[in-house]
């Protein structure tokens, strides 16, 4: 097979020789003229074409220290002096190719260090494509096949195992463990699907740390402390920070973010995106196997003090402070697992299905039940807190009327036998 370049070029020879023999028999001259002029064009960038396969790449190389810089290497040879050297690089899926400039050394050597910002930095975990382009001192470009590397974070010497369709990399603890985390994995999937009917995850990826502080640099989301877990659902990757000593913790993260996950697997990625934050969040957090013990105590703090969180202001997003987002998850919880039991599974499902449909979040319930999520909203709320146990019923009895009316009574009680006292 002719090379790419020969073959766009082919096409455009045959493209500019029908050009001269079709039309008008006056334009016949012009044309022929163009024709001339394209094939001239065709042969210089034909040469220079050839002049392309005069550099070979005899080897090449990539490293780097996670989070911080990209080192290119690639060494070759050449029967003309190199002036320039580059280094291309893009990410999966993204149409930006980066580019930086190397230093060439008298030995067909070039060499790019490259630090890593914001910007140019690669998505961890993915298969990053580079290539180099070598410009002559006679302006001849030269570019070098495409290849890959996969973008790890290297900073911690990784252990794995597999329990389909889990795969678990963690760098602190025993197999026992990774075991555990494997086990609330497989928990996460099976109380997941009692909420809402979806088929089992495809492949996933756990990724599990010692520190918050990790996950959080990887989702690019740092300064959220309460953070402790994130996943990545249309890559499949779940972020963890655990220790052996967790063990709740596992029960806790391991499940909640398998729930995200088999979510979008079986939502897909614009249906899951339609979720509400507060409906994604409060059903994660019931297929918990161990939860957060003092969230009843939240809200029942924040609704005597009148701060619970409305609704409608948590469906695109969390608040960042960790109270109000520890709030929002306890109250997220309680509503979603209201609204399941109060209205059973498959009343559970057709709500879920009214937001996937609507444009409209406050709106989005109404025509399943009749109620828009303000309406949903104080119904909970009223189930919720309503009093009830005799620490309530106390707390509801008037004591100041009664109070008031047995100081009266004691008053005229004393004044009688004060006068009749007196008469005796």
């Amino acid at each position: 097979m002719l090379p790419i370049w020969m073959r766009i070029r082919t096409q455009s020879i045959s493209v500019a020789v029908a050009a001269c023999w079709v039309g008008q028999p006056v334009k016949v001259l012009l044309r022929f003229a163009f024709f001339l002029t394209s094939i001239t064009s065709l042969l210089l960038f034909a040469d220079q074409g050839q002049a392309q396969s005069s550099v070979e790449v005899l080897d090449q190389r990539v490293d780097y220290s996670f989070d911080e810089f990209l080192h290119f290497v690639v060494h070759f040879e050449s029967v003309e002096v190199m002036q320039e050297g580059f280094v291309f690089y893009q990410f999966p899926g993204g149409q930006r190719s980066w580019v930086f400039e190397g230093d060439l050394s008298g030995n067909n050597t070039l060499e790019v260090q490259i630090p890593l910002v914001a910007e140019n930095k690669p998505k961890p975990f993915t298969q990053i494509e580079y290539w180099f382009r070598l410009a002559s001192d006679h302006g001849d470009i030269s570019e070098s096949q495409h290849y890959t590397f996969f973008y790890d974070d290297n900073r911690y010497v990784w252990q794995t195992m597999q329990s389909l369709p889990f795969l678990l990399y963690w760098h602190n603890g025993n197999a026992a463990f990774a075991e555990s985390v494997l086990a609330a994995a497989r928990q996460g999937v099976t109380r997941a699907r009692l909420w809402l009917a979806m088929p089992a995850p495809a492949a996933v990826t756990l990724r599990v740390y010692d520190s918050a502080a990790d996950v959080q640099l990887i989702a690019q989301e740092a300064g959220i402390a309460w953070q402790a877990g994130h996943t990545d659902p249309a890559a499949g990757i779940i972020l963890l920070s655990l220790t052996p000593d967790q063990s709740l913790e596992v029960q806790r993260q391991v499940p909640h973010e398998i729930a995200h996950l088999v979510l979008y697997q079986s939502l897909g990625a614009d249906a899951y995106q339609r979720l509400p934050v507060w409906l994604n969040e409060g059903i994660a957090s019931n297929v918990e196997v161990y939860s957060d013990p003092v969230q009843m105590d939240y809200l029942e703090l924040a609704n005597s003090g009148n701060t619970l969180i409305p609704f409608f202001s948590l469906c695109q997003a969390f608040p960042q402070d960790s109270a109000s987002a520890r709030l929002a998850y306890a109250q997220s919880a309680s509503f979603v697992r209201y609204i399941h039991e109060q209205y059973k599974p498959a009343g559970f499902a057709l709500f879920v299905n009214a937001f996937l449909a609507a444009e409209d979040c406050v709106s989005a319930p109404f025509e399943v039940f009749g109620k828009d999520l303000i309406a949903l909203d104080a119904e909970w709320r009223a189930a919720t807190f309503a009093q009830e146990g005799p620490a309530d019923w106390l707390g509801a009895v008037p004591w100041l009327p009664i109070f008031s009316s047995a100081a009266v009574a004691l008053g005229l009680f004393l004044l009688l036998r004060f006068m009749a006292s007196r008469r005796n």
